[in-house]
């Protein structure tokens, strides 16, 4: 250690210590640290194993020197020992060359206020911005004035756990929040963020995006805490909800939407029956075994993707292909049979070895598909009837495990 370096360390503020990365032995500590041990009539310990609660032996100092050098684990939770006494704080820790530095932050009374005027101000760069710190262990939910604010309540009022905030949240968004949430958890994931609409004092519903981070991790990794904040983006969904409605492809996909393929629908239905000509549509669902609906968002989103220009590629010029649910497409066949759309689809479900290389690299698997078809007029002779006799197949062969059933 060099003369400044050492200097600077004795006389830092915050308590901090340095463990030698090969052993875990304390090997060196500056006079704050040596005050806190002083403060309850104790000695500051030897090594990690005497120093932590949560290390049993010097292998689990190992491994959790392992992860501060593969910066997977910056700032974690845990109990020290002061004399007789347990104490929990906050470590946050930097990998030097054969050692690690621990800089000593008390976490047993987290002040909110406190937090939105120093690291987490970043969460309040916006005036609607409300600031939480949820406790994974005890699912314990701490909110700022701020979100008081948002809420329209008092601070007393807040939601004081995972169960008071669902209570909140709109019952069509519960299920994919709780999703989002519990997959930052169990992948212990650095980020997220979330869009869901949430009640107010009003009794009102507004529409929110939630940014979570993950704050302090227990020596084993597990998260121990997360922030975040959540922002009125009310007008924000007011507008997308216009655009939308004015738009004419789907953005994943790149698809006709449901509202712009109607009219296509409509008008090749017009002249299947001007002509007495056949006329077919194919419900296709993506996921039919359920699997995209365990991948990440990210990996999920490429699925599909990846699904529907593959799709789009096959089929032929006069077909018309929107994307009317999340993993749901409408196919319209003019002027084909139910025959020669079976010969179509099946050619569908079964890729050249080019293509199926081009699907796997992109989490997609036509062994998902499933695809029911109506004819027109036998099924149907408006597109809402159509459409309806072709889902209707598609839950037929999810029940018999057929890829394309004909209604």
């Amino acid at each position: 250690m060099s003369n400044s370096f050492e200097q600077a360390f004795k006389h830092m503020p915050t308590p901090a210590f340095i463990i030698e990365s090969s052993t875990g032995n304390l090997i060196s500590y500056n006079r704050n640290f040596e005050v806190l041990f002083e403060n309850w009539n104790a000695t500051p310990p030897d090594s990690w194993l005497n120093l932590s609660e949560e290390a049993n032996s010097v292998e689990d100092w190992q491994i959790l020197n392992h992860k501060i050098q593969q910066g997977n684990i910056e700032r974690c939770e845990t109990f020290i020992r002061v004399g007789d006494n347990l104490i929990n704080i906050q470590l946050e820790l930097q990998h030097l060359e054969e050692s690690v530095l621990a800089c000593v932050y008390h976490t047993d009374h987290m002040d909110l206020s406190a937090a939105e005027n120093t690291l987490l101000k970043f969460a309040l760069t916006e005036s609607s911005a409300g600031l939480w710190i949820w406790e994974t262990e005890s699912d314990l939910v701490s909110c700022s004035k701020s979100i008081a604010n948002l809420l329209k309540c008092s601070v007393e009022d807040t939601p004081r756990s995972t169960a008071d905030w669902h209570k909140l949240v709109h019952p069509d968004d519960v299920q994919q929040l709780d999703a989002v949430v519990n997959e930052h958890v169990a992948l212990n994931q650095d980020y997220y963020e979330a869009e869901y609409r949430i009640l107010n004092g009003d009794q009102e519903y507004i529409w929110v995006k939630e940014r979570g981070r993950t704050y302090t991790k227990t020596p084993g990794s597990k998260i121990k805490k997360v922030i975040g904040f959540v922002v009125d983006i009310s007008h924000q969904k007011a507008l997308e909800d216009h655009l939308r409605n004015q738009a004419t492809f789907d953005e994943l996909t790149g698809l006709l939407t449901r509202s712009s393929a109607l009219t296509h629908f409509k008008k090749q239905l017009g002249l299947a029956k001007r002509q007495y000509t056949p006329l077919t549509m194919a419900k296709i669902h993506l996921d039919a075994n359920d699997r995209l609906s365990h991948l990440p968002m990210e990996s999920r989103n490429i699925a599909i993707q990846t699904s529907a220009r593959y799709i789009y590629k096959k089929i032929r010029e006069a077909d018309v292909l929107a994307r009317v649910e999340a993993d749901k497409l409408l196919l319209l066949l003019p002027n084909t049979s139910v025959k020669d759309a079976n010969n179509l689809l099946t050619n569908l479900i079964n890729p050249k070895e080019d293509e199926k290389a081009i699907l796997s690299e992109g989490n997609s698997d036509p062994t998902d598909f499933c695809i029911g078809i109506a004819a027109f007029p036998e099924d149907g002779e408006s597109i809402e009837e159509l459409a309806l006799s072709a889902n209707q197949a598609v839950e037929e062969g999810q029940k018999k495990c057929a890829q394309i059933v004909v209604n």
